[in-house]
C-alpha cells in the first residue's frame, strides 16, 4: 500500500476530473469544486448498488473515461461509494478522496475498503480499490454536529485501544471536554490515520492482521442490522463495550479495565449498552463477513494497546 495521506491541498494534473460529493455541502459555504459535481444525500440507505447505478449513468452523462479523476467529497458514506464506483467503472478509473467527517478522516477514508449496504446488511458488497490520494483537513470537522463528531471519536479511540494508550488517554480527555480544541484534534488524527494506515500496510487484502481493526465492529454490524436507533459511531462504541465483556469472561481482560474503558466512553458522550435481544444480535452476526464456516472471528483485548483475534463456534 502506498503512502497516500495528504495534509495539503493536491494539485490534482488531471485533464478531467469529475466530484460526488454530499449534498450537505450544497447549502454550506464550502466552496464547489470547479468541475461537474453529482451530489448524493448521504445516508446507511442511499449507501446502495441503486445509488452506485445513479453515479454510473452520470459518468456516462459526462463521457468520463478510464483516466478521468473521480473525486470523493463528504463523510464515509461517500468515500465508500466513490471507492466502489471508480473501481468498477470501465474496469477501474482513479478516484481521491476529501473526507469531511472525523470518522471519516480516521477510519473510513482509510486502506482501500469500500463497500454498500444489502438488505440492511453494512457493507456486505464491496471490493479493495485504494485512492490515489485521502486529503485530511481536521478542520473540516468544525461544522459537525456533536453526535457525528462523537462518532468519528469512538472509531478513534477503537484505533488507539488497538495500539496506543497513551494516544488513547490523550483522546478521552480531549472529548471529555466538549468541543475539542484544533491543535489537539490535529495531532489525535495524524497518529490514528498512522496506526491504521502501518496496520494496513501489513495486510492491505485483510487476510490476518488487518482484522483487528474490527474491534467492536462485528457486534456493531449486528447492532445497525437490527436496530436504526444508532449511528455507526455509536454502534461502534457499544460493540467495543461488548467485545470487553467477552474479553472479561474469556479470562483475557481484567475486569476493572474493562469498566474503566466502558466509562472512557461514556464519558465522551457515546452510548455502551443497547436492549437488543442478544438471539437477535447473534442471528445478525451469522452473517458477518469475518464468519468462515461455524467459526467466527471476534476481536477482544487483553489489555489497551494489546488485541486478541478470537475465534469461536457459532451456529444457526
Amino acid at each position: 500500500m502506498k503512502d497516500n495521506v495528504i495534509y495539503s491541498y493536491p494539485v490534482i494534473n488531471n485533464s478531467h476530473t469529475v466530484a460526488v460529493v454530499d449534498d450537505f455541502f450544497k447549502s454550506s459555504r464550502f466552496p464547489k469544486p470547479p468541475c461537474p459535481v453529482y451530489y448524493v444525500h448521504a445516508s446507511e440507505q442511499a449507501k446502495s448498488l441503486r445509488t452506485v447505478e445513479s453515479i454510473v449513468r452520470w459518468l456516462l452523462e459526462q463521457e468520463a473515461g478510464r483516466d478521468t479523476l473521480l473525486l470523493g467529497i463528504g463523510g464515509g458514506i461517500v468515500t465508500d461509494l466513490v471507492g466502489l464506483t471508480a473501481s468498477i467503472y470501465k474496469r477501474g478509473m482513479p478516484y481521491g478522496l476529501v473526507p469531511t467527517t472525523l470518522l471519516a478522516q480516521v477510519d473510513a477514508s482509510i486502506g482501500g475498503k469500500c463497500g454498500v449496504n444489502f438488505d440492511g446488511f453494512k457493507n456486505i458488497l464491496g471490493c479493495f480499490a485504494g485512492a490515489e490520494f485521502v486529503y485530511i483537513d481536521p478542520k473540516l470537522t468544525v461544522t459537525l454536529p456533536d453526535r457525528q463528531l462523537r462518532c468519528g471519536a469512538a472509531e478513534m479511540i477503537k484505533t488507539f485501544l488497538l495500539a496506543d494508550a497513551e494516544s488513547y488517554a490523550a483522546a478521552v480527555r480531549c472529548f471529555s471536554r466538549g468541543t475539542p480544541e484544533p491543535g489537539i484534534l490535529d495531532t489525535l488524527v495524524r497518529r490514528a490515520v498512522q496506526i491504521k494506515s502501518s496496520i494496513v500496510a501489513e495486510d492491505y487484502q485483510d487476510r490476518g492482521r488487518r482484522h483487528i481493526l474490527n474491534l467492536g465492529h462485528t457486534f456493531a454490524h449486528a447492532i445497525e442490522k437490527c436496530s436504526d436507533l444508532y449511528l455507526h459511531g455509536e454502534a461502534v462504541a457499544i460493540g467495543i463495550s461488548m467485545a470487553c465483556d467477552e474479553s472479561v469472561k474469556e479470562g483475557l481482560l481484567q475486569p476493572a479495565t474493562a469498566a474503566a474503558i466502558k466509562k472512557d466512553l461514556y464519558s465522551v458522550g457515546l452510548p455502551t449498552e443497547c436492549d437488543i435481544p442478544a438471539a437477535q444480535l447473534m442471528k445478525a452476526i451469522l452473517q458477518d463477513k469475518k464468519r468462515s464456516g461455524d467459526r467466527q472471528k471476534f476481536i477482544l483485548l487483553e489489555d489497551i494497546g494489546k488485541p486478541v483475534i478470537w475465534e469461536r463456534s457459532v451456529s444457526a
